[in-house]
């Protein structure tokens, strides 16, 4: 057996052993149990990553939050205004640009995202069992790398 199978194209190749394989399994198995519990309080995957991303950003452009959510800006777009509705988040022309609109969370929304984290918190907790800091850590730095070397 060859060093590389986790190599789709090599004659060894084990589909267990590509990381794609365990990415997207987790990627998807973390985001329907997301999805499942976000439902119960009004929210989607996509709202509850803008509003962390705002939540540690502060105010930022709509493109910006499009780039962290490693998302497509119409789709962010129609999100934030969602959210706006709902009155989670505030939109303003950027005072630099006016063709930019700037996005924060508001008092009410980060109180919804307060409430939303206590009631994911079980997922993460569960996610990460047996995990310690340095693991995640390490984890973090292997997935930055990955996805910068994809990113193209």
């Amino acid at each position: 057996m060859s060093d590389s199978h986790f190599k789709p194209f090599d004659k060894d190749f084990e589909f267990r052993q590509f990381p794609f394989y365990w990415i997207s399994r987790v990627g998807n198995r973390y985001e329907h149990r997301m999805e499942f519990a976000l439902k119960k309080v009004g929210m989607n995957i996509t709202s509850w990553r803008v509003c962390m991303i705002l939540r540690e950003n502060g105010a930022i452009s709509m493109s910006d939050i499009a780039t962290h959510a490693v998302a497509r800006l119409p789709t962010i777009t129609k999100v934030v205004y969602k959210l706006k509705e709902k009155g989670l988040v505030e939109v303003k022309p950027s005072l630099d640009d006016a063709r930019v609109s700037i996005v924060k969370i508001t008092t009410e929304g980060d109180e919804t995202l307060q409430s939303v984290l206590k009631s994911t918190t079980k997922i993460f907790n569960e996610a990460f069992e047996g995990f310690n800091e340095e693991d995640i850590k390490q984890l973090n730095t292997s997935l930055a790398k990955l996805f910068t070397n994809i990113e193209g």
